[in-house]
């Protein structure tokens, strides 16, 4: 059966406010980068220029587009962003990432961070714990999305389908 239209345009609205409400701090961070601040109001766009800032590869940004793994491509693109200001802590992870309207606004008004580019990322060596720390967080994600829409792992409670199966047969779903 298809999805209703409205759960259709739900999700895009959704993934639309991913991308439009960090804007306003993101085109002052647009700016420290050289480039114009109105270009961060326009959706996918933006992260498209972001990806460009990062050198990350732009790919990503099509990615976003699929209906909810775009909801965890999105603050992957904004960590990302934020490295190149100088911002390596988890806090800062943490406000890209999950506050990012926030997050971004804030930074966007700071004297301090300059635009360091993919260059200055790359000096950045991260902590051995941070590594671990980093692994653990994707592991987590990773295994969130997979039992949620690929699929998961089921017991046989009881005995109403002795005939094909039987209690406490393992299936996967």
């Amino acid at each position: 059966r298809p999805m209703p239209v409205n759960h259709f345009l739900t999700v895009y609205l959704i993934t639309l406010l991913l991308l439009l409400l960090p804007a306003p701090g993101m085109a002052r961070l647009f700016q420290k980068a050289g480039l114009p601040a109105w270009k961060a109001y326009i959706p996918f766009y933006n992260t498209w220029l972001i990806q460009g800032l990062t050198g990350r590869p732009k790919h990503w940004v099509f990615w976003q587009a699929i209906p909810v793994i775009g909801w965890f491509i999105t603050p992957g693109i904004y960590i990302e962003f934020a490295k190149v200001f100088g911002r390596f802590s988890v806090l800062d992870h943490i406000g890209a990432s999950l506050l990012s309207p926030f997050y971004f606004a804030w930074l966007g008004f700071q004297k301090q961070p300059c635009f360091i580019g993919p260059e200055g990322v790359k000096k950045h060596v991260k902590q051995g714990w941070r590594e671990w720390y980093d692994a653990a967080i994707f592991a987590i994600v990773a295994a969130t999305l997979i039992r949620t829409f690929v699929f998961e792992a089921y017991t046989i409670p009881s005995g109403s389908m002795e005939k094909s199966l039987l209690i406490n047969d393992f299936l996967f779903v």
